[in-house]
């Protein structure tokens, strides 16, 4: 039983290191349509996650401006918010950054 596996292994690994390598081809040509649809997603995220802070930032200075809230509950809370929304520009940032360090040579 064992004779009868071996050939179909070695088959089987011919086929993956060959799909490897058209999966090395294909990448070469689909690399500028990958960052593009990558940046079309990310400006989105930052669209949607910027509206709901801002909207979030509106509301919190309508509850201040109608005395349901004191000034400094609301500037705590705006300060929340602020770092809440930023964190996406902020990861975008370091992981576009990361980018463009080399090690070595």
């Amino acid at each position: 039983m064992h004779s009868k596996l071996k050939p179909k292994l070695s088959w089987l690994i011919i086929l993956f290191f060959a799909g490897f390598a058209q999966c090395a081809m294909a990448a070469g040509g689909m690399a500028a349509q990958g960052v593009s649809m990558v940046t079309e997603i990310r400006t989105a995220i930052y669209v949607v996650v910027g509206g709901i802070a801002g909207l979030c930032l509106l509301w919190q200075f309508v509850q201040g401006w109608g005395s349901r809230k004191t000034w400094t509950d609301v500037a705590e809370t705006c300060l929340w918010i602020f770092c809440a929304g930023g964190s996406f520009a902020i990861a975008g940032w370091f992981f576009t950054g990361g980018s463009k360090i080399v090690f070595g040579g």
